[in-house]
């Protein structure tokens, strides 16, 4: 297997819960080269259920099981982190290009393993940070880079959710840790993204208010080459909000997936999620990918034509997924409980 010979792409899935639904499985069903092949879930109901929705043809209650009988080009891997480093280096030593959901790993050793396996069978790589596929992060990444945001001076993040409904994320053991590790992989991949250098973390507060294995509350802060990046996660019951706010000397942003505004460049900024914006400012915003919140479907194509192509230079290879989760255990290193 690896780079493939024939036109066409036999594609198989490793957990089939909610982002496997959302993004991997109709993504891998849709693209014209890829065939959807092979699902491995431990839910007897689940899987049954997927095989006849998406009429597969062969299932698995386990991955390993897959990877050592299925024919197969390329998987993904939608499983708890504690179990992704022995599905990544099964699968790498089949031969599959490998998307891997976030978290990557659990811990660094497990993510030096993963990278250096994927590198020894040359196969094509993915993390699940999603943040470089959603418009509004790519307008803010084009204006930085078009100078006009100016020098950043400030760049603050506030993310509250409802708890994950997956029992996983609440022991450590299967997910490396409570809201950082469900949380900070996106957060850090766009930071990374936007300074193109990694960071020094500087402070850390971790708490568990309503959670008694891990934590639910944390209060970071990384230095991004003199850049003061602050970051407040937070899981509690039934809210949803996400705001990221960048102060530079060419102006104000705040933004988060649905919309994004502020004043740059003496101009107002003014945009809603899928609709025209009310400002033209310098042609950045010209650049469209249609109206539909779809970026889960995008990473997950974005992947499948990266394999085609045999361009190992994903959006995010294994090589950031090792990158984040260093940064990550240095956050836990550092965490003191209140």
């Amino acid at each position: 297997m690896g780079f493939f010979g024939s036109s066409g792409l036999r594609a198989g899935v490793i957990g089939a819960g909610s982002v496997a639904q959302t993004a991997h499985l109709p993504t891998y069903t849709n693209h014209p080269g890829t065939e959807l092949v092979a699902v491995a879930d431990l839910d007897d109901e689940r899987r049954a259920k997927i095989v006849e929705e998406y009429d597969i043809n062969e299932d698995y209650a386990r991955g390993k099981a897959m990877l050592d009988e299925a024919d197969l080009d390329l998987v993904s891997i939608c499983t708890p982190a504690g179990t992704h480093r022995d599905l990544f280096i099964a699968a790498a030593g089949a031969g599959c290009h490998i998307y891997c959901e976030k978290p990557f790993s659990t811990d660094i050793e497990s993510a030096e393993a993963m990278v250096e396996a994927s590198e020894a069978a040359n196969v094509v790589t993915q993390v699940g940070y999603t943040r470089a596929y959603v418009k509004n992060y790519r307008h803010v990444l084009s204006m930085y880079d078009n100078h006009l945001l100016g020098e950043i001076k400030r760049l603050k993040t506030h993310r509250v959710r409802s708890p994950p409904s997956a029992s996983w994320n609440f022991n450590p053991n299967m997910s490396g840790g409570g809201v950082v590790a469900d949380q900070l992989g996106h957060i850090l991949d766009f930071y990374i993204r936007l300074f193109k250098t990694t960071p020094e973390v500087t402070s850390v507060t971790l708490e568990r208010l309503d959670v008694p294995a891990v934590e639910d509350f944390a209060e970071l802060s990384f230095d991004f080459d003199g850049v003061t990046v602050e970051t407040t996660l937070h899981w509690t019951p039934y809210a949803k909000q996400h705001r990221n706010t960048i102060m530079g000397t060419g102006g104000l942003l705040e933004f988060n997936l649905d919309t994004l505004s502020g004043d740059i460049q003496g101009e107002t900024v003014a945009q809603q999620y899928g609709s025209q914006p009310l400002i033209d400012l310098r042609g950045e915003f010209r650049a469209w990918w249609g109206d539909a919140n779809d970026f889960h479907d995008r990473r997950v194509w974005d992947f499948i034509d990266h394999v085609i192509e045999k361009n190992k230079n994903t959006v995010a290879p294994a090589q950031r997924g090792l990158e984040v989760t260093r940064i990550i255990a240095d956050v836990y290193s550092r965490g003191e409980f209140q």
